[in-house]
């Protein structure tokens, strides 16, 4: 697991969770987002990626209250489809905005379009596809507005009366 940086208040940063295990898109989204303004967790599996997700454990066996806003999963993993494993993100955290990455070459490999695997994403629950290579700006606007539509939400809920 790869942290973007290490920030005293890293905390209150909005929490984003990237699952590949393709190191050039790794590189490219921890130099490209921004340690001041969102903590960014790496996972290079499924697995690594859940475990970040429901709540990383503490050396004391407790999970981390932490709650990651935003994943942004690649659809080739080494250890689970892709599409199943937005399936499975989003049967656990209906909240969670899912942005699904895919490279072309990777297209071309499995003998897809873009627009089939768009629209299976976005059957299995991703709220966003982008096909790299992929405007940089347009995924850091997708962020933003997934984490203005959280912090709605975030709020909304925080203001509900509560019941017994």
């Amino acid at each position: 697991m790869k942290k973007s940086s290490s920030i005293k208040n890293a905390k209150h940063l909005p929490l984003l969770t990237l699952v590949t295990s393709n190191q050039n898109l790794q590189d490219v989204l921890h130099s490209s987002i921004d340690a001041q303004r969102y903590q960014l967790l790496t996972a290079n599996t499924a697995s690594e990626g859940l475990t970040i997700i429901d709540g990383q454990p503490q050396t004391d066996g407790s999970k981390n209250t932490d709650v990651a806003k935003i994943a942004l999963i690649d659809l080739i993993l080494e250890d689970m489809d892709g599409l199943s494993f937005i399936e499975e993100l989003r049967a656990r955290h209906r909240g969670l905005h899912i942005i699904a990455i895919m490279c072309k070459k990777e297209l071309a490999a499995i003998d897809m379009s873009a627009e089939s695997i768009t629209l299976m994403a976005s059957k299995c629950g991703a709220n966003a596809v982008f096909t790299a290579p992929f405007n940089l700006a347009e995924l850091l606007a997708t962020i933003d507005r997934f984490l203005e539509a959280s912090a709605v939400i975030d709020t909304a809920n925080a203001n509900k009366p509560a019941t017994v």
